[in-house]
């Protein structure tokens, strides 16, 4: 992710949290409140179906909970889970779905279905009536031979993450050879470091990890892995498999995500959580579900601000997710680290961290007696180096030495273990960014502030003193119930009070008065809904409302199922959620066995009026150039030569441009020609064809021709890189 990629503030509306009221608003007149939703067992999703205990979902199932009065098993079945009181007075009731894995040792983990023993974890509504408490059964896990698991088991039955999204994390932990170097290797030659102890030593460039990594099909070990795209060589897998679907080398395993990222993993064991998940459907403007009576067509409404605000307590698990309309974002990443930027703009573009810091990851080694030595990251520490990032379509050998595919963007964009591993960050605060720019433009400073909430509320406004009014907002917090813990690659460790502040770090682990969340403890968490990297994928489908109203208008959720709900059509994403014309709401809590309670959610929107209608796209692509190879006639007629251009219209709209042609000389001396034809009411799927008539020069030379297509108009065209095309000409001297 870019640091300088600033998202613009929005408007200031004052807004007041508490926990059994939800808002307390008082929002100017485009403001929009969604009504106050307050979770109960109602809301538990049962499984891909969509249904849910009580009558949201898009099927009402009783079956889904045991033990309630209006259960369908009013007792749990006898072998199954049963209810149970826990320390604070909430009852809570096992739940059978199908949110699951059965596992195996050494095989892999096959997808639960609705079998009846209620093992998936308990819920209860609170004592008084304010909210929902769950609580996940225990975490299943398999066995698998190293490196294919992402996690590492030590005896005892301990386990530690040994799994990333980033290969310079891995390396790190596992070797002191550095692809990226910043710590053991120097970061500006790149000569890797040597370590030594008395008289023994490692010499860092030897241990270079192994990183031809072979398919695996059905455990025999097949081709090297050389395309991480989907489908293109391998699936992705969730780890369900070992045998199938994933690439191993003699050092660490690599298995693709649904969006495309490699997992780089090095240990053995894998965990399979058991989620509960909860539907919840908060209300939308009516103005933006009414479609219009001549047309049909739904509004389209650009939103402007979308909090979405969220009582709960805190919880002990970094993955509880919160998917708006079932969205999964990257991109809300809060609080990142303080750097330096030299080389501005350019490919060799250098982060250098101007806070004294700490590792959170592998350099945090116990000594004998038990205490930590964590290592400090300086001042200058190298963040991001740009000179040493892999060119993505390299072609790496199979010698240790040679760089490995460069699959994730650390390699691809030069990023160190540093800047995904210091603690220097807060993934659950709105992060905004205070720019410094040095006057010659080649050096921007670059300083996250943390605020617990939007500072357009004057009351996190009043929190937050370090945050200047005018800084440009940069991402809000992940899209995660607040918990305890970093998560991503610092999995087990707390949040200190100090994290993404203007002090110095504080050195792990941390003291129970230095932690900054409580698990347990309520706590609100208000989530920026306009988030989005644009980078990948286009804009956020949540920037119109549209994208909040209908489902088959968001490119990315899949409707796998339609059901007519009395009338009402409920449509149903490849993971079971149901989708309406209102805000859907879905929350997966993972992992937490110590309940976690959910009080109430509201949204508030601003929106402005209808988005201005798209310009009409017309996909111009340039189909043909046929040009002669070579010109050697020696006669007046034989050196006319005929050049045919032809353009297609790929879009949905009629297209109007310019075709040109011109031919360029690599003597000097020798004049460029340049041929135009111009086109208009051109249909979708037409063509346009153009024959040029050119005459050679006299003298020998080679003519390189460039045809290129262009729209002309409001037109656009969206895919730039199939406009154009090129041929040669090889002329012989004309001797009179």
């Amino acid at each position: 992710m870019n640091p300088a990629r600033l998202r613009p503030t929005t408007t200031a509306a004052a807004i007041a949290m508490t926990i059994a009221g939800g808002l307390a608003v008082a929002p100017p007149a485009a403001a929009y409140q969604s009504n106050l939703h307050v979770f109960s067992v109602d809301d538990v999703l049962g499984g891909f179906d969509g249904s849910t205990y009580g009558d949201g979902g898009v099927v009402v199932d009783k079956s889904i909970i045991c033990g309630l009065p209006d259960s369908a098993e009013t007792e749990c079945p006898a072998g199954a889970a049963q209810p149970f009181t826990d320390r604070s007075g909430v009852t809570l009731y096992p739940v059978d779905s199908e949110y699951g894995f059965y596992v195996v040792n050494f095989v892999g983990a096959e997808a639960k279905v609705r079998d009846g023993d209620y093992g998936e974890g308990w819920v209860g509504n609170l004592p008084d009536g304010s909210g929902l408490a769950l609580s996940n059964a225990v975490t299943d896990r398999y066995k698998v031979p190293p490196p294919l698991g992402t996690w590492c088991q030590g005896l005892g039955g301990n386990s530690v993450k040994c799994s990333t999204e980033h290969y310079t994390v891995m390396e790190h932990v596992t070797t002191c050879h550095e692809v990226v170097p910043y710590f053991y290797a120097d970061p500006i030659s790149g000569d890797q470091g040597t370590l030594s102890a008395g008289t023994l030593s490692v010499d860092c460039g030897t241990t270079a990890l192994d990183d031809e990594l072979l398919i695996l099909a059905n455990s025999t070990p097949t081709e090297r892995l050389v395309d991480a795209t989907p489908g293109a060589q391998m699936a992705p897998n969730d780890n369900t498999s070992v045998v199938n679907d994933i690439a191993v080398s003699s050092d660490y395993s690599l298995t693709l995500k649904d969006d495309g990222k490699p997992l780089y993993r090095w240990g053995a064991l894998i965990k399979r959580p058991n989620d509960l998940r909860v539907y919840a459907r908060l209300t939308l403007p009516e103005e933006w579900k009414t479609p219009d009576p001549v047309t049909g067509e739904l509004p389209d409404y650009e939103v402007t601000k979308a909090w979405l605000v969220i009582n709960h307590t805190i919880t002990n698990n970094p993955n509880d997710q919160v998917r708006p309309e079932d969205l999964e974002n990257e991109a809300a990443i809060g609080v990142l680290p303080d750097h330096v930027i030299e080389n501005l703009g350019t490919e060799d573009e250098i982060w250098r961290s101007t806070k004294l810091c700490y590792e959170g990851d592998g350099d945090l080694i116990d000594t004998e007696d038990g205490t930590s030595d964590p290592t400090v990251l300086g001042v200058g520490t190298f963040l991001k180096n740009g000179p040493f990032a892999l060119d993505p379509d390299a072609m790496p050998g199979t010698d240790p030495v040679d760089p490995p595919y460069a699959f994730s963007e650390d390699l691809t964009e030069g990023l160190t273990n540093a800047w995904f591993t210091t603690i220097d960050r807060e993934p659950f605060e709105w992060s905004y960014a205070v720019i410094t720019d040095d006057l010659d433009e080649q050096t921007r400073t670059v300083d996250y502030r943390g605020c617990p909430g939007p500072i357009e509320d004057p009351a996190y406004a009043a929190l937050c003193t370090n945050v200047p009014a005018d800084a440009p907002l940069f991402s809000g917090p992940r899209w995660r119930l607040k918990p305890n813990k970093f998560g991503q690659n610092l999995p087990g460790l707390e949040i200190p009070t100090t994290a993404g502040l203007e002090e110095a770090c504080t050195p792990p682990p941390f003291s129970r008065g230095l932690i900054k969340y409580e698990v347990g403890a309520p706590t609100v968490t208000v989530l920026n809904m306009l988030d989005w990297d644009e980078a990948e994928g286009g804009p956020s489908p949540l920037a119109s409302s549209r994208g909040w109203v209908d489902a088959d208008a968001n490119d990315f959720i899949e409707i796998v199922d339609e059901i007519n709900d009395n009338g009402d059509i409920r449509k149903i994403t490849t993971l079971g959620a149901p989708m309406s014309e209102d805000f859907d709401l879905l929350i997966y809590v993972k992992g937490d066995r110590k309940p976690t309670f959910l009080y109430n959610a509201q949204l508030v929107l601003e929106y402005e009026g209808e988005v201005p209608a798209p310009a009409d796209e017309a996909d111009m692509a340039m189909t043909q150039l046929t040009v002669p190879l070579k010109v050697s006639g020696q006669q007046p007629d034989a050196r006319v030569k005929d050049i045919t251009v032809e353009a297609c219209n790929n879009g949905p709209a009629e297209a109007a441009g310019v075709v040109s042609l011109t031919g360029v000389s690599l003597v000097p001396g020798v004049a460029t020609v340049g041929y135009a034809h111009v086109f208009s009411g051109l249909a979708s799927g037409a063509c346009t064809s153009e024959v040029f008539s050119w005459t050679a020069p006299d003298i020998g030379t080679s003519i390189t021709w460039t045809a290129e297509v262009t729209v002309s108009g409001d037109l656009v065209d969206p895919v730039a890189d199939n406009n154009s095309a090129d041929g040669t000409t090889l002329v012989y001297p004309y001797r009179k």
